[in-house]
């Protein structure tokens, strides 16, 4: 079974089981989900696409924006 979810057809400010709430993608716009990488970076993530496996679920982003870091931050 497959899952396609569509971020940017929530309202700002939904919440999102397991992700945290709709924001607003600094970089292109569009609503999304803030996901921090585990090397630092962070994501807009606004498609992701469910997989169900005999061992259990993935879930993979497919359209997301990847926000560069300014100079000075940590």
């Amino acid at each position: 079974m497959i899952l396609v979810e569509d971020l940017t057809e929530l309202p700002e400010g939904a919440r999102v089981v397991g992700d945290g709430f709709v924001g607003q993608c600094p970089r292109c716009g569009r609503n999304g989900v803030r996901h921090l990488r585990h090397d630092g970076t962070v994501r807009f993530v606004h498609v992701r696409v469910a997989r169900m496996f005999s061992d259990g679920l993935k879930v993979e982003p497919k359209d997301f924006c990847t926000i560069p870091q300014t100079a000075g931050a940590a």
